[in-house]
């Protein structure tokens, strides 16, 4: 069974205690590394981190002042990248220095082989408990050598040479799967070309003190993405990409790591073109027992988001403690400027399925989830919609300031997307926009227009087919 008395971090620290001792710092100098950001490194770092693989793990230094550029790269067993303040870490954009050997399916022979999203990675990490990247250094994923043409709101970017379309050929910045106890601390990590960080069936893991930034075109950049892991913990990030800042997950292609449960998210400064903390979209499995709390949500197009979809379960989700600012954007994105969203969908009708998505056709639901002691100024309120009665049920809205305000041109359209059944349906926002869901209370509920932009806007609470129970509710124009 997988701890979960202990906390991650703990755990962490537990553990590389019994080893710190007997472990090996090398360089990657040590074995030929350049470092001028010209030179290919790759083989020098790879032979670094496979020399301290072999022992009882250890720590490759890469010293400020170099730039290391390298091709794809594997973690293995309690080896930790320590980038120096000044260090960068730069992934190559040559599609052809990720090795075929470092491949997703093939790292892992077989055990994920998903077909519906990437196989590359410049970091890459299978069954390597204890690894991680810490220091005060940079480890860019190169986002911007991925671009094939500037767009005016999001970029389009390229695939290789006679590879598939580019969404599934772009490289993750770090993969980890499998590999309890990771670690990732204090690192800067810069324009990644598709999700910066994703972990799938890693443990007890912690995700504290990095600082990631994102080209705010690049479609795909996600900044954390937690699949099918329990006990993981993400702590004082501060986050800007265009797309998710921090994504939980269920993905249908690693059902063997089981559920996704126990994720503590706090102290987190985020902004975004998507969702800056967001629940679900790949949901195939169970998601519970999520907290957020004592988050900033800085000019985001959607705050934080529960999204059901693909037949999975999202239980037991707190958002609380947090201040949020949202806005309408541009339709390139998903959201429109809603700071709190919960949908249950499914994705695709099935004669609308694309090749390998057959979990797409199935309805995703949601239990109890709790809006906390929030302070909100948005464009487009708060959002509870379920593609029909049953799907949702139970979301409370306790102690919450809302405050409505229009300060961009883009006109009002309620954002359900991802799915091809109902995606947008064109008609003015109300602060609560309440559509099939069941058990929904607001309790002691703020709700203060902006008198310059009132008229653009419908009512308090518009509930339709909907359980809700209102108990405190105050309506007021915004001093």
């Amino acid at each position: 069974m997988r701890n979960t008395a202990t906390s991650s971090w703990a755990l962490f620290l537990q553990q590389m205690g019994h080893t710190m001792s007997k472990q090996t710092e090398l360089s990657p100098h040590d074995f030929g590394a350049i470092g001028d950001g010209v030179a290919l490194d790759t083989l020098a770092l790879q032979t670094a981190i496979d020399t301290c693989g072999k022992g009882n793990g250890g720590q490759v230094t890469l010293r400020a002042g170099h730039t290391y550029l390298s091709g794809s790269l594997r973690l293995r067993p309690g080896v930790i990248i320590h980038l120096e303040a000044g260090s960068i870490l730069l992934a190559s954009d040559n599609y052809d220095d990720y090795a075929h050997h470092h491949l997703v399916g093939q790292v892992t022979k077989g055990v994920v082989a998903e077909t519906v999203l990437p196989q590359r990675a410049f970091i890459v990490g299978y069954q390597a408990p204890g690894c991680g990247i810490t220091g005060q250094g940079t480890l860019s994923g190169h986002g911007r050598g991925f671009i094939d043409s500037p767009g005016e709101h999001i970029h389009t970017m390229r695939a290789p040479r006679g590879g598939r379309f580019q969404y599934l050929e772009r490289p993750y910045t770090v993969f980890l799967i499998d590999c309890d106890s990771a670690v990732f601390k204090d690192i800067h990590l810069d324009d990644p070309a598709f999700w910066a960080i994703r972990l799938t069936g890693c443990d007890n893991s912690v995700i504290t003190g990095i600082t990631l930034t994102s080209d705010m075109k690049i479609p795909n950049a996600d900044g954390i993405d937690i699949d099918r892991c329990e006990n993981v913990e993400i702590s004082q990030c501060r986050i800007t990409t265009a797309d998710d800042c921090i994504s939980i997950k269920s993905c249908a292609g690693t059902s063997i790591y089981g559920d996704t449960t126990n994720i503590r998210i706090s102290d987190c400064v985020l902004e975004t073109l998507s969702g800056a903390i967001t629940i679900g979209t790949e949901s195939a499995g169970l998601i519970a027992n999520v907290t957020a709390q004592r988050c900033e949500v800085r000019n985001s197009h959607r705050g934080f988001a529960v999204r059901a979809r693909e037949g999975g379960l999202i239980k037991n989700v707190v958002f609380r403690d947090s201040h949020l600012l949202t806005f309408a954007f541009s339709p390139v994105w998903w959201g429109h400027g809603e700071a709190l969203h919960v949908t249950a969908f499914r994705w695709s009708e099935p004669e609308q399925l694309g090749e390998g998505n057959p979990e797409r056709t199935l309805f995703g639901e949601i239990e109890n989830v709790a809006f906390q002691n929030l302070t909100i100024t948005t464009e487009a309120g708060a959002l509870c919609w379920a593609q029909h009665r049953g799907l949702i049920r139970g979301v409370t809205f306790t102690n919450v300031k809302l405050s409505l305000v229009q300060h961009s041109p883009w006109p009002h359209r309620i954002d359900l997307r991802p799915n091809d059944v109902l995606p947008t349906v064109n008609r003015p926002h109300n602060a609560f926009d309440i559509f099939n869901s069941g058990g929904v209370t607001l309790s002691n509920v703020q709700v203060l227009w902006d008198q310059k932009s009132r008229d653009n806007y419908g009512e308090a609470i518009r509930s339709e087919e909907s359980e809700v129970a209102i108990s405190g509710l105050i309506v007021l124009p915004l001093a």
